[in-house]
């Protein structure tokens, strides 16, 4: 054998690296195009226009279902009392979140009675509750509440639903319910408590009702209103993980502040936000999540597998009118 070297050709080199480097952004490009039709994947590790593709593609694949809770939301205005509290509130869609004081509604006081009862009654009996971070999720409405509950009643009366409905444009699905307790003994910086944005679809509203009074030493909720948080979904690979405050400007993120029955409206998917950040006081609080037919929970098709995101699977009325059977997509 030689002992000699053959010289390297930089241009036939060069003509290599390249060939890989078209070929693995080719690889990646297929793949995201075959990623936008998994919702577990789109759920968990989307980027922004991987995102955008999966909710355009099934907003096509469910034009008659918007077009359908459309026409619901008219029935539903037309045919429903509305109550005098909300008939008029409004969440401004440049916003994407609002607050009222609801804390003297009796459907309000119900649920805040009920709540508070519970995890009194849970704390008493030497109960844990399954905690992430910063947050214990003191109980849940598929397993913790049911249809027959304060709680129940207070997140499918038109006090809550007419303002989502308004919000949205069309009748809304209720997604999940349930009342978590911040501690906020320690900041966790890969948890809630930083600012994110949900995953669920390009647009979502959550009701945080407060059950306790909140204050700045109780770890409020705070949000940043979608205008000034839109700037990162134009980045084409942007990634929801947690961002540091800022990433907005400054002055623009919200605290909200209030006694018990204070509510909040906000858009989690296009609202930087978070909560229970270090305090002195605890702060229990009611959270409902409302969603549109083309969340990530919802089939696309017959005989798509659900990634589990519906939480309210467990409630089932006796006797549901339309409004409700729609409200728990019982037909889906």
């Amino acid at each position: 054998m030689s002992d000699q070297v053959a010289s390297a050709d930089p241009a036939k080199l060069a003509a290599e690296v390249e060939y890989w480097r078209t070929r693995s952004a080719e690889d990646r490009r297929r793949l995201g195009e075959v990623a936008v039709f998994d919702r577990s994947f789109v759920l968990a590790h989307a980027t922004m226009q991987q995102r955008v593709r999966y909710h355009e593609l099934a907003r096509l694949l469910m034009a008659e279902e918007f077009e359908r809770r459309q026409g619901l939301m008219d029935a539903y205005f037309r045919e429903k009392t509305l109550d005098p509290q909300t008939r008029d509130f409004v969440v401004p869609p440049e916003d994407g979140v609002a607050a009222i004081d609801l804390s003297g509604h009796a459907l309000v006081h119900a649920a805040v009675a009920e709540a508070t009862a519970f995890h009194a009654a849970a704390v008493a009996a030497g109960r844990t509750f399954p905690s992430k971070d910063s947050l214990e999720y003191v109980g849940s409405a598929n397993k913790d509440f049911s249809e027959t509950s304060a709680l129940y009643a207070l997140a499918s009366s038109p006090l809550l639903v007419a303002p989502v409905a308004r919000y949205f444009g069309v009748f809304p699905i209720l997604t999940g319910f349930g009342v978590t307790l911040a501690r906020n003994e320690t900041f966790h910086r890969k948890s809630s408590q930083r600012l994110h944005f949900d995953p669920e679809d390009r647009s979502q509203l959550k009701v945080f009702v407060y059950l306790t009074d909140v204050d700045a030493a109780s770890g409020p909720f705070m949000a940043a209103p979608a205008h000034n948080s839109r700037h990162l979904f134009e980045q084409p690979d942007f990634l929801l993980d947690r961002k540091d405050d800022d990433v907005v400007e400054a002055g623009s993120i919200r605290e909200f502040h209030g006694k018990a029955g204070t509510t909040i409206f906000c858009d989690t998917c296009r609202c930087l936000h978070a909560g229970a950040r270090p305090g002195s006081r605890i702060r229990l609080v009611f959270s409902i999540e409302y969603n549109l037919p083309s969340h990530l929970g919802r089939k696309l098709f017959p005989g798509d597998p659900l990634p589990g995101r519906v939480r309210t699977s467990a409630i089932r009325p006796a006797s549901p009118d339309r409004f409700e059977a729609a409200l728990l997509d019982l037909t889906a």
